[in-house]
């Protein structure tokens, strides 16, 4: 009588294979997967490096200016609404602008200044705005480049992240293959047991393994920290120039009148970056020195750059209007 042979017994016989030889292969791809994964480890650490500390501090601390106007107030007769007094203000020009501004009413209209008088004083004007101007483009220019920083460093570690993600589900896939054809060529049903269910739990640790919302950390350091002065809303100033931080700090400079620049800033951040609350961790990270940044804290901290630097620099449309009353007069 002829015995029809079954598949597992004709791959068995066609293809002679034990339990031990299976096991061998299956830790040899292990090791071949993860020598690979370890040297681009490796290669991504190197890399990192570059982004733990900042490359963006000025090279040399910002001059404290501490303009002084010796007027206590610009002339009642002067056409610059209550916003441009207060400007004139902070810039000290106030002496400067009541004399080019009343040079004309206080004679009829005959002009009492003379050309070069008149040039000298609009030239000094011009030159204290143009040094208001470059602060904001100093200061716009360190949060863009902390802006910058923080996102490259948040991109390089999303892309480790889907990395390292489609290596671990490729050797998922990879091991549950090898255990199914495995299971098949090893003879006895003990072996295939012990194969099939190792297989398994090996395929399922690895597909686990995909299964980390925040991915890597990387080393993240800012000793100068912009952002922490706003967050604090401190009363002594440290980092920033003179009239940035006077005009960050006047609540006649807000849209509302009623808060300052800097805690509107703060108000957003609370309400679009944290959802209206921030643990104690992430404002430690945030707004200290730095530590350990995980891919979407970086984007929260590029986030917040870029919309403290927005705000600095439409500080430049209070200017244009000072600017165009000045050319006029």
């Amino acid at each position: 009588m002829n015995i029809r042979k079954t598949p597992s017994s004709y791959l068995s016989r066609t293809y002679p294979c034990t339990f031990d030889t299976v096991l061998t292969g299956l830790c040899l791809s292990f090791l071949l997967i993860f020598s690979s994964c370890r040297t681009t480890q490796k290669t991504g650490q190197a890399q990192l490096q570059g982004f733990k500390y900042s490359y963006c501090t000025p090279t040399v601390a910002y001059m404290e200016t501490g303009w002084q106007d010796t007027l206590t107030a610009i002339s009642p007769a002067s056409p610059l609404s209550p916003h441009d007094r207060l400007l004139c203000k902070v810039l000290g020009i106030g002496s400067d602008l009541n004399l080019l501004t009343g040079s004309k009413s206080s004679t009829g209209g005959t002009d009492s200044l003379t050309p070069y008088t008149r040039l000298f004083l609009q030239q000094r004007i011009g030159g204290r705005i143009q040094d208001a101007r470059t602060q904001l483009d100093a200061v716009a220019a360190e949060l863009d480049c902390e802006g910058e920083r923080s996102n490259l460093a948040a991109i390089y570690l999303d892309n480790l992240n889907s990395k390292t993600n489609k290596r671990l589900t490729i050797t998922s896939v990879v091991t549950g293959a090898l255990t199914t054809v495995a299971t098949a060529l090893i003879s006895g049903k003990h072996a295939q047991t012990v194969t099939g269910v190792s297989g398994g739990l090996l395929s399922a640790a690895f597909a686990l393994m995909t299964i980390n919302p925040r991915g890597r950390a990387i080393a993240f350091y800012h000793e100068r920290n912009l952002l922490k002065n706003i967050w604090e809303d401190q009363a002594v100033n440290g980092e920033y120039p003179f009239f940035v931080w006077r005009m960050l700090h006047e609540q006649a400079f807000s849209n509302s009148g009623r808060i300052t620049l800097s805690q509107s800033i703060k108000n957003r951040w609370i309400q679009f970056e944290f959802d209206g609350k921030i643990s104690k961790t992430q404002e430690r990270l945030l707004f200290g020195s730095g530590g350990n940044y995980h891919s979407d804290d970086l984007h929260t901290r590029a986030a917040m750059l870029n919309q403290l630097q927005s705000t600095i620099r439409s500080i430049d449309q209070d200017l244009a209007n000072l600017v165009a009353f000045i050319q006029r007069t």
